[in-house]
């Protein structure tokens, strides 16, 4: 029956099946191993890692039927290694594509490693699916992409990973036709937010491995959803890659059960180096599993390697801005003159060309006119599929103008580079504190956050902060108790600097919090949404005004909270300094309050916080942190 499997024609397969039982096939001989040595292979880690095997819940997380040759093979990786060893030495039908050899090229190739397979080919030339996919003679090396967060799409709020296959072909140095591999959940169209929230969470949703070219995620990611990508090229060697590559062949289009919080695309990404580089990547993944933890962990492995006089896991690190980054840098190169007449272009129509850069010298043309034509190009990508009559027209009238102006000294000039967010404290926090109130005395503080983006912190960008599950549990040592101080279910803070305000692009920074808090021993449920403008006043000091709108459990139940803050510094230190105003009652009687906060870095993993607070009375507060 194994036999008849892979045949095309009912009475050739018979046939085949009869030569295959009845007489002394060689590759069936050299298979037939020792019960206890299949037992053994069959429990060895990368064979388990293969099948995607839990050994917690006793079977694979592939849903798939066909990704197992025995219909055990889900729960019992014997029955699965033994189906692979007599499918191994079927007979080849007109479809070679349908052999087990071609589905399955990596379990082969492992297997190869740990017995004297007959006949064993790495490139078959009956798989040509495969080759054609697998690009066998072209790889040669494999990336792991971090891509920022993004705010619209809730599952990508802590930001995404993705895989790609880098050729480094001659005519396409940017890679935009190399395949990348993702992960993600199978999401009906039109799903509502709060129950794609809910099954998100709860497993409601099967997901897969898909493939794409890269000029296809760099159009959602860098040029729709405007997210910067930190593209770590590994330092793999030939097994490992080829492993890698002929695994991801055999996952591909394969089912899952998808769950944001852990078993999610960060999660599977890192299950696959796991596979090649034999290391227990996830042996901290419980219940949360951020995208940049895994950056962390290669920024580890690689610096662990080196130390050991190694060559390290990381073979180049590159920054990829997005394409809004890009303009914003291109237009913040003009003079302030050549700014508001390209200002004035974009809002007026390129009919006004000719009046706004009259003035200009022909070489400060050309600048205004590159930079316009940037922009034009970026509108156009931006609107795909259906770009407006207006973006076609604007770059319809510009080429013409920008022939008559002298050529370019060079290509446009790239914005500076990020430091990756892995290259910051990891995500994970943990805090003791030493808080010393007027009211309540002096009183211990524990803290604790799943995830924690701090503007304050080594990993925070520009301002921007996102905390999950921030918790601090007093201590009073006076009396004795232990008391919920604090629990943040949710802070995001999005501040706007950068913005183009002839593009249309919304200019307000905003803020969010839900959570509860201690208010003279009793706890007030609140909901907060801020918005407001901010300015960077120099590279390292940004400054923000907002007015907050809350919603209390106690009174007053509606407040507002105008205030205005100053954030400064950079790497190791950083301050906050914040002043405002908070209303007490309905009638607009308002109470001042000021908060200033100071945080060192002490190193990667630890941090000391000195801050104070003045509100109704003062606080003085100094806390450890660390993260992990």
């Amino acid at each position: 029956m194994q036999a008849a499997q892979f045949c095309g024609q009912r009475l050739r397969c018979g046939a085949a099946a009869l030569f295959f039982l009845f007489l002394p096939h060689p590759a069936a001989a050299a298979l037939s191993l020792p019960p206890a040595q299949i037992a053994r292979l069959a429990q060895h880690p990368t064979w388990l890692k293969l099948l995607h095997f839990n050994r917690k819940t006793g079977q694979s997380e592939i849903l798939s039927e066909d990704f197992f040759l025995s219909p055990e093979g889900r729960r019992s990786p014997e029955t699965e290694l033994r189906a692979a060893l007599a499918a191994y030495a079927a007979p080849w039908s007109e479809d070679g594509d349908s052999h087990a050899r071609c589905r399955f090229p990596a379990r082969y190739f492992w297997l190869s490693q740990q017995l004297q397979l007959p006949d064993y080919t790495l490139r078959n030339p009956q798989c040509k699916t495969f080759s054609r996919w697998s690009l066998p003679d072209k790889v040669r090396s494999i990336s792991l992409f971090l891509v920022s967060g993004y705010l619209g799409n809730p599952a990508s709020v802590f930001g995404h990973s993705l895989l790609k296959l880098n050729t480094g072909a001659s005519d396409d140095q940017t890679g935009l036709f190399d395949l990348t591999v993702s992960y993600g959940a199978l999401v009906p169209e039109d799903e509502p937010v709060a129950l794609y929230i809910l099954r998100g969470l709860g497993g409601g949703y099967q997901a897969g491995f898909s493939d794409r070219y890269f000029y296809t995620q760099d159009l959602v990611y860098s040029r729709t959803e405007f997210r910067d990508i930190w593209d770590y090229e590994l330092l793999l060697t030939d097994a490992q890659r080829t492993l890698l590559v002929l695994h991801l062949w055999e996952v591909l289009g394969k089912k899952f059960t998808y769950y944001f919080l852990d078993k999610n695309c960060a999660f599977r990404l890192t299950e696959l180096l796991e596979l090649v580089l034999d290391e227990p990547l996830l042996e901290r993944a419980a219940f949360w599993y951020a995208p940049v933890e895994t950056f962390h962990l290669l920024e580890d492995l690689d610096r662990q390697s080196k130390a050991a006089a190694q060559p390290g896991l990381i073979k180049s690190l590159r920054f990829i801005p997005s394409a809004q980054r890009r303009m914003q840098h291109q237009f913040s190169l003009l003079r302030f003159d050549e700014r508001a007449a390209a200002q004035a272009v974009i809002e007026q129509g390129p009919e006004s060309l000719p009046e706004q850069t009259r003035g200009l010298e022909p070489e400060r043309q050309a600048e205004v006119l590159d930079t316009l034509l940037a922009y034009a190009n970026h509108r156009l990508t931006a609107e795909q599929p259906a770009p407006s009559a207006a973006a076609k027209a604007m770059k319809n009238r510009l080429l013409p103008a920008r022939f008559l102006l002298p050529p370019s000294s060079g290509p446009l000039a790239d914005p500076p580079v990020l430091p990756s967010p892995a290259a910051g404290n990891k995500p994970m926090l943990t805090g003791i504190s030493a808080a010393y109130d007027a009211r309540q005395q002096a009183h211990l503080r524990l803290r604790w956050s799943p995830f924690i983006q701090e503007s304050l912190g080594r990993n925070g960008l520009a301002g921007d902060e996102l905390a999950v599950l921030d918790a601090a549990v007093g201590l009073s040592g006076e009396e004795d108790t232990m008391f919920l101080d604090q629990l943040d279910l949710i802070r995001i803070r999005k501040i706007k600097t950068g913005f183009m305000a002839a593009d249309g692009e919304n200019p307000w920074s905003w803020q969010l919090r839900g959570g509860v808090a201690q208010d003279e021993g009793k706890y007030d449920a609140l909901f907060q949404f801020g918005i407001g403008r901010a300015w960077q006043i120099s590279p390292k000091a940004t400054v923000y005004a907002m007015t907050d709108a809350a919603a209390h459990s106690l009174e007053p139940y509606l407040r507002l909270r105008p205030h205005l803050t100053l954030l400064a510094g950079s790497g190791d230190l950083k301050g906050r300094l914040l002043a405002g105003l908070e209303t007490v009652n309905y009638e607009g009687d308002a109470q001042p309050f000021l908060s200033a906060g100071l945080q060192v870095g002490l190193s990667a993993q630890t941090a000391l916080f000195i801050g104070i607070e003045q509100a109704e009375s003062a606080e003085l507060t100094a806390e450890l942190k660390w993260f992990w």
